[in-house]
């Protein structure tokens, strides 16, 4: 990330860039009424408008994750499973994407708790009071008592887009996102995990 800011900034002289962490339904406002420029948020139907654009920069599978050794790996064990997710109110696109994973697969998923923030969430699983679900990218960045493993015949998928009001669109906004590479920005810096673990995405401002 702050390789893709350093070349920005020796193109752009004398522009400020802030960085904010915000859920994709605050970004998506944010974006809609100019308080942002650029975000990266989760790509979704539920996260779609009609004056914001969007190009997709990265993806990855969605698996279980439970204490080692516990993990479920078929649809019949997922279906067994006691879940903690993340509340709605927070979650709202995330959630709505595993609504529509659980109803391909035919799953009633049982959720026996919902929290607001991952880390409490990861704290509950590590306590073997629960599964949950996360990209499977997350993986390398879960404590070590975790461990993360895709689900046979459950097509879950999570998707991260660069985002910007259509409207809104200068050429110092360009300028910045060419400057940010898809593959830069997760291979290198692996800013979606990161940005995940946090329950939110990353939104950024440009004021020249």
């Amino acid at each position: 990330m702050s390789e893709g800011l350093d070349a920005f900034h020796a193109a752009a002289p004398g522009v400020q860039v802030e960085m904010h962490v915000m859920s994709t339904d605050t970004m998506l406002k944010s974006l809609r009424s100019g308080a942002i420029d650029v975000g990266f948020l989760l790509s979704h139907t539920a996260a779609q408008s009609s004056v914001i654009d969007q190009v997709p920069v990265w993806r990855s599978r969605i698996g279980a994750v439970a204490p080692r050794g516990t993990v479920p790996t078929t649809l019949r064990a997922l279906a067994d499973a006691e879940l903690i997710l993340g509340v709605r109110e927070n979650w709202r696109s995330w959630r709505l994407l595993l609504d529509e994973a659980f109803a391909r697969a035919g799953i009633a998923p049982t959720v026996i708790e919902e929290v607001w923030d991952v880390q409490v969430i990861l704290q509950r699983v590590a306590d073997r009071r629960g599964v949950t679900l996360l990209p499977m990218t997350a993986a390398e960045s879960l404590p070590a008592a975790l461990d993360a493993r895709p689900v046979a015949g459950f097509d879950a998928e999570a998707k991260i887009a660069m985002a910007w009001g259509a409207k809104a669109d200068t050429g110092l906004l360009r300028a910045f996102r060419r400057h940010f590479v898809p593959e830069a920005i997760y291979v290198r810096y692996h800013l979606i995990t990161q940005v995940y673990l946090s329950a939110a995405f990353r939104a950024v401002q440009i004021r020249a």
